[in-house]
């Protein structure tokens, strides 16, 4: 035997409010994460955008019988707060820290300084060399630098330094 119209309507009616109803939760949990998501770019870029690091001076050491010295970068933050353990240092046109000491704590906060020193560089005279700073927001400050001088009676200068944020939207 059948099922009479109105049972049949009865539940034709409520597979449809069931179904109207899963349909409006996802719609709705969509939304929100969508919501959710603009926020957070949101957010990243105007963490890139506020983020900026300043080379405010330099100094070298080295003895005048090696043929190598030591280059120390002082870094200010101008920006937000920063994590110098999640920055990556690009020496040479190379990704390799082995060569580079940070000094400083687990974040650098804004107006704080730091110290970045590259290790063993060769004294040849006005070879460039290039450290670039990535740091965790995706921006970078690159630094220039030349051995002015002879191997033993001479010292490094800094051609140029520039904070560049290529992610800014």
């Amino acid at each position: 035997m059948g099922l009479s119209v109105p049972a049949a309507f009865a539940v034709i009616v409520t597979a449809a409010l069931v179904s109207f109803g899963l349909l409006y939760t996802s719609g709705e949990s969509a939304y929100s994460m969508i919501h959710e998501a603009g926020e957070d770019y949101n957010q990243m870029v105007l963490r890139a955008k506020t983020a900026e690091l300043a080379l405010s001076s330099y100094n070298y050491t080295t003895d005048g019988t090696v043929l190598v010295y030591d280059m120390t970068f002082n870094l200010t933050n101008e920006g937000t707060t920063l994590s110098p353990a999640r920055w990556a240092f690009i020496y040479d046109g190379r990704l390799d820290d082995s060569a580079i000491l940070i000094s400083g704590d687990e974040y650098l906060l804004p107006g704080d300084s730091m110290t970045v020193t590259v290790q063993n560089i060769p004294k040849v005279e006005l070879e460039v060399h290039s450290l670039v700073i990535s740091t965790e927001v995706g921006c970078a400050l690159k630094v220039k630098w030349e051995w002015v001088g002879n191997r033993t009676n001479g010292s490094p200068r800094v051609v140029g330094s520039a904070w560049y944020c290529p992610v800014e939207g």
